[in-house]
């Protein structure tokens, strides 16, 4: 079972967003100890987000990268679609 840590940037915007959103991205993360890239829906990103995957929930991102060696995943953003890619 991996480590999950999360970037402040990450749990400040975990704290603004509807309770229900909040759940379901707790889900996700819980969900990502086991099997990060396993995990039903995780993409590979590509060009400069090169070496992070990312998960959809709904219409919010969460970017994070998997360190092997460590055995820990690395939740660097959770963002809106949109804002992401910016």
């Amino acid at each position: 079972m991996s480590k999950v840590v999360v970037h402040r940037r990450a749990a400040k915007y975990l704290q603004r967003i509807p309770k229900a959103q909040k759940e379901q991205i707790k889900s996700i993360l819980e969900q990502l100890r086991d099997d990060p890239l396993k995990f039903p829906g995780v993409r590979r990103m590509v060009g400069q987000w090169s070496g992070y995957h990312r998960v959809r929930a709904g219409n919010v991102r969460v970017i994070f990268w998997f360190d092997e060696t460590e055995d820990t995943v690395y939740v660097d953003h959770i963002v809106p679609r949109g804002d992401v890619y910016k």
